[in-house]
């Protein structure tokens, strides 16, 4: 029998649930078959849905059953304990993917119910968490420091190998070979701009197309370690240009895809969606101050996943949820993101993992053109 439903009249609800209903965050209550008992008004809010809507609804019907929260409200019942997870994203119908720091409890006899209370990051926690950025570029420059001088050396012989072979290929396979010569340059320049590092080095602005800049990584991305992988995007193509730093860009999307594609098997997929997000405020690096980082950039894949004790931790410098991985890739991501006074979040579970990164329209005051024809269009 179906747990009923109280409605929000005030004479019809428990003590309890007046209290509840007061909070400025959103609260829900489930019965043992994880039906939709109760709403407070935050919640109906944060859902863009009234409590009458979600009568009889199985929160398995709601939300992806194979979502954190969903493994976290079966998993707090199966304990019977409280469990707490920061930094998940969610989604629902009539709610776009939304970061929240998630609680879940079971309650009353025989765990009869279940409670959730969901909060939005707030900006000091992004803040902390821009601050394991910054200490992961650090990390980052004296590392890659050490390594640069002995990679350039073979890269020069491979590059003049490409070069060499590159009269003898048949047509077709030529774009190939110059490739090789393009991304050997790319990555010389950054070698060269590593053996250079100081605290206050600048970042090689330029007004770039981000949708070019995807493409070309998709493009490299498809000729080698993701072959296995199909493609989709979602691009938005009202975006206007950004000024950022295309080479690090390049980098940190190529390791973005390679991490997706070590993690997927054939025929699992790699979308990378682009949006503006106005709504998405966040806390920048202290060299930016108090920023709206409203271009957004998602790369989702459909792999295996981070295992959960690893996500609050994969940014950091050699933490790898690879058997033989080095645990650099994505603090070296965590780090082209700082430096653009951005910020990247990551949610995993089995069967999605999805990075999140938001970047200001525009990284110097004094550049404001984009924004301005944005608003234009708006």
């Amino acid at each position: 029998m179906q747990t009923k439903i109280f409605d929000k009249k005030q004479e019809d609800l428990p003590a309890g649930y007046i209290v509840l209903d007061s909070l400025p965050h959103p609260i829900i209550i489930l019965d043992n078959s994880n039906h939709f008992v109760w709403l407070n008004h935050a919640a109906e809010t944060f859902f863009n849905s009234s409590l009458a809507i979600f009568s009889g609804t199985s929160a398995e019907d709601y939300f992806n059953p194979n979502s954190v929260l969903i493994k976290m409200i079966n998993r707090a019942r199966e304990t019977t304990s409280s469990l707490s997870e920061h930094s998940v994203s969610i989604s629902a119908p009539k709610l776009k993917d939304t970061t929240v720091n998630i609680q879940v409890a079971p309650f009353y006899q025989n765990n009869e119910f279940t409670i959730i209370s969901l909060q939005k990051n707030s900006l000091e926690q992004i803040a902390k968490s821009r601050n394991i950025f910054k200490g992961a570029a650090l990390s980052m420059s004296k590392v890659t420091a050490l390594l640069a001088h002995e990679i350039r050396n073979p890269l020069a012989g491979i590059r003049g190998a490409a070069e060499l072979l590159e009269p003898e290929l048949v047509r077709e396979n030529r774009e190939l070979s110059k490739l090789i010569v393009t991304e050997t340059d790319r990555i010389i320049k950054l070698l060269e701009r590593i053996e250079k590092l100081s605290a206050d080095r600048q970042l090689q602005l330029e007004e770039i197309n981000i949708h070019e800049v995807l493409d070309y990584c998709l493009m490299v991305n498809s000729s080698s370690f993701g072959k296995h992988l199909i493609i989709k995007r979602d691009f938005d193509p009202s975006l206007p240009m950004i000024f950022a730093d295309r080479d690090l860009l390049i980098q940190l999307f190529l390791n973005l895809f390679k991490n997706a594609s070590e993690a997927t098997s054939k025929n699992d997929s790699l979308t990378v969606k682009t949006s503006y997000a106005l709504s998405m405020p966040h806390s920048a690096s202290d060299q930016y101050g108090l920023n709206q980082l409203p271009f957004q950039i998602d790369i989702i894949d459909t792999g295996s996943g981070i295992s959960p004790e690893l996500q609050g931790y994969v940014f950091e410098p050699f933490v790898s949820n690879k058997l033989n991985g080095s645990g650099l890739g994505l603090a070296l991501v965590a780090s082209v993101v700082s430096e653009h006074g951005g910020a990247i979040e990551v949610s995993s579970s089995e069967g999605e993992t999805r990075f999140k990164i938001n970047l200001p329209i525009e990284t110097v005051e004094k550049n404001q053109k984009s924004f301005n024809r944005l608003e234009e269009r708006l």
